[in-house]
């Protein structure tokens, strides 16, 4: 007797949802990647992947205030996600809002010690703050956790 197929749960699926949107993403489909996002979300609201996805396609649109909203509801899930903070920051960031962005680059280190892309973007916002000092810091613990970083920083493309 055949057996049955193994029916997916609600959250798998949802992770096949953001799976397809990274994909969307990847691909240049902004539109197609956030409706998969947002179709994820609402099969699975605790998927904070999900949440996460959706805030950088709505960032990547300059919708930055939702997407604030859409890291807020990732971290909500998990706030031990440093990349949640790091992309939270960075939005911030982009906002000129640095005090709230040196916070999220702070959590994203706190939870991730050796996350040289929280501390290079932490370097970066103190900068912004004139606070040369501790940025430098920053950027010196960065090179050293990985020496290769700043060669891949600056292959991308900085508001």
């Amino acid at each position: 007797m055949p057996q049955k197929p193994k029916r997916m749960t609600r959250k798998e699926a949802s992770d096949d949802l953001v799976k397809y949107g990274e994909d969307m993403a990847n691909a240049n489909r902004p539109k197609e990647a956030l409706d998969a996002f947002n179709r994820a979300i609402e099969m699975y609201p605790k998927n904070d992947y999900a949440w996460g996805d959706r805030a950088l396609m709505l960032e990547k649109q300059g919708d930055v205030d939702e997407a604030l909203a859409s890291f807020s509801n990732a971290l909500s899930i998990n706030p031990d996600n440093p990349i949640t903070w790091n992309n939270k920051g960075l939005a911030f960031l982009k906002l000129k809002k640095t005090i709230q962005a040196i916070e999220c680059f702070d959590k994203a280190i706190e939870n991730d010690g050796d996350y040289a892309k929280a501390l290079y973007n932490k370097g970066r916002a103190l900068t912004l703050s004139g606070k040369t000092n501790e940025s430098q810091e920053c950027f010196n613990k960065a090179r050293k956790l990985d020496p290769l970083l700043f060669t891949k920083l600056k292959k991308m493309k900085w508001d």
